[in-house]
């Protein structure tokens, strides 16, 4: 028992360690201000700093609120701009309202520039995605079709051939289905690359990118 009292204990802290925003160390040599600009130049809202207290808590050690306040101020001003909104929503990153109002306006509009090329994009990640797994479908019966047409010539139970030359035909109409479906996603993977030149070149225009 005391072994494995032992165990689950290791085991939690290293749950709650990986959890963690920050370790007791970075806890106990904290520059909150410099924390605060670290935060908010990655996105993070002003409270991200109550997870840093809950982590910190571990060691007695409390925020200095109003220097970490201070600095998200000057960090969010750092990540307001429009490259910054662009790339963001060119990852697909989240926006999580942390920008001043006189800010805001010019970050969002290259945000959702950004988000416009992302979402194009991962339009044709999942449909790439959907003929790679119609393709791998379509092979493993195409390997069961083999099985079974072996199965059809060795078998002398006549219920067994009728059952595989049934299964054979299923699996068939199934691959034409598959086929189909991935010569509709690839049309469609074609129209979204034309769109993808189309807001490249304008993005291009607009400075976003080189």
């Amino acid at each position: 028992m005391k072994a494995t009292s032992l165990f689950l204990a290791v085991t939690l802290a290293i749950l709650l360690s990986g959890c963690a925003t920050m370790s007791k160390e970075e806890c106990q040599h904290a520059d909150w201000y410099l924390k605060g600009v670290e935060d908010a130049t990655q996105g993070y809202p002003l409270d991200r700093v109550i997870e840093h207290g809950k982590a910190c808590a571990r060691v007695k050690i409390e925020p200095d609120m109003k220097a970490y306040r201070q600095g998200h101020n000057k960090g969010a001003r750092l990540y307001c701009v429009p490259a910054k909104g662009y790339s963001e929503g060119r990852k697909g990153a989240s926006y999580n309202g942390i920008c001043p109002v006189e800010l805001e306006d010019k970050f969002l509009r290259a945000y959702r520039d950004g988000q416009e090329l992302y979402n194009i994009e991962h339009k044709i990640d999942e449909l790439e995605n959907q003929i790679n797994s119609n393709n791998s479908q379509i092979d493993n019966n195409y390997n069961e079709i083999s099985r079974l047409k072996r199965d059809v010539v060795n078998s002398n139970n006549e219920q067994e051939r009728r059952y595989s030359m049934r299964r054979i035909d299923e699996l068939e109409a199934d691959n034409r289905r598959l086929e189909y479906n991935s010569g509709r996603a690839a049309h469609d993977i074609d129209l979204y690359e034309n769109d993808r030149r189309i807001v490249e070149e304008k993005h291009v225009r607009m400075g976003y990118i080189n």
